[in-house]
């Protein structure tokens, strides 16, 4: 028998990190949208569901998009990228930046457009020749196993307490520096098979994501109260002010930066060809 669209649901992935936390809370608990399933992960475990088909929408890493853009198009306007210093996407080491040059670095394995961040800029705007090994890892593990450590989300934020005595390198900060581009970290992708087959849901759901956008720019109490419980690594003004150092508007100047991220991550073989974008269209 035929399933009929009204059974379906649309399945998101959903991502517990602090920097779209006020995201997620909106979509779930402000204006809920009907037949929509949230699934949580870290971004590389979503990227992997979103590749297999498991979930149908997802703000995933930027580089999943050019692993295999003919599967995929971008909902509009949003992202999550850098706009300045972002404390979330480190690279700690006891060796300051311009000693890092044959270090054995070792990757987080949470986020694909990080790692492919770190490959490009140590090897290809810095010119260095590292090792890279990619790890479930924490800080002092990352540590152990190798010279620095990328970390990204919470924890990287976690680590900034048992960090003083350790360099703390701003990849988003050090990509501008040598681009005089923002950084686009993750953007909200979705299935082409699913923009065919679950438009019924999918309006409704990008409806919900710019009105979350809108709400978001002046936080509510109750999420700020909601986030601090979860969130115990935090004060009240650190996570205002986290969020406020995070860009979420898709500009072009951030279309700018995705492009010239692409092109690096082709000269460096780590996508497999530079993808069109290509934007959904509601």
């Amino acid at each position: 028998m035929r399933t009929d669209v009204k059974e379906k649901i649309l399945r998101v992935g959903e991502i517990s990190n602090t920097n779209c936390y006020h995201i997620y809370y909106y979509l779930k608990n402000i204006t809920p949208v009907k037949r929509v399933e949230y699934i949580r992960g870290t971004p590389a475990q979503l990227n992997s569901l979103l590749r297999q088909g498991r979930i149908d929408l997802c703000l995933s890493s930027s580089i999943e998009y050019a692993q295999d853009s003919n599967q995929y198009v971008i909902l509009p306007r949003f992202c999550i990228a850098s706009q300045g210093p972002v404390p979330s996407i480190r690279l700690f080491s006891s060796l300051s930046l311009d000693k890092l040059d044959g270090a054995k670095v070792i990757l987080t394995n949470e986020s694909a457009a990080t790692a492919a961040l770190c490959r490009i800029i140590l090897g290809r705007l810095l010119g260095y020749d590292n090792e890279f090994v990619t790890l479930a890892t924490d800080l002092d593990n990352g540590l152990r196993n190798g010279d620095a450590v990328v970390l990204i989300g919470d924890r990287a934020l976690a680590a900034r307490t048992h960090a003083s005595e350790l360099y703390s390198h701003d990849l988003s900060l050090i990509w501008k520096e040598h681009t005089g581009l923002p950084f686009v970290f993750a953007l909200w992708i979705v299935r082409t098979e699913a923009v065919r087959t679950l438009r019924p849901i999918l309006v409704p759901f990008w409806n919900a994501l710019r009105s979350a956008h809108e709400w978001i720019a002046q936080p509510q109490e109750e999420l700020v109260r909601a986030a601090l419980e979860e969130k115990t690594f935090f004060t009240r003004q650190e996570l205002l002010h986290y969020w406020q150092l995070i860009a979420y508007e898709l500009t072009e100047d951030h279309l700018k930066g995705l492009e010239l991220f692409y092109s690096l991550a082709l000269e460096s073989k780590l996508i497999p060809a530079k993808p069109e974008i290509e934007f959904y269209k509601p």
